[in-house]
């Protein structure tokens, strides 16, 4: 068993590789991303950006576990905000 990590090997042979990106621009006139031979840049076209959402508290009823078939104590959910994608 070699003691180089995976990881490390793994990023080796991504060096490797010869990758080329291509590069993306905003045309105004279109309104959207495109690469250099023209064509849609999916991915700045479909990215959402995120949003703070409210979630409000709850009360969870007593009821019986299914597993243990013990009863368990109704609780109380504080409200929070959380970070959700934007649909």
């Amino acid at each position: 068993m070699s003691k180089t990590p995976f990881l490390y090997k793994f990023a080796e042979k991504l060096n490797e590789c010869d990758i080329e990106t291509p590069e993306s621009h905003f045309d105004k006139a279109q309104q959207c991303n495109l690469f250099e031979d023209g064509s849609l840049c999916w991915n700045g076209v479909t990215r959402k950006y995120y949003t703070n959402v409210y979630t409000p508290g709850h009360t969870i009823p007593a009821h019986r576990s299914p597993s243990t078939n013990k009863m368990i104590p109704a609780r109380v959910v504080k409200g929070k905000y959380d970070r959700r994608v934007n649909h």
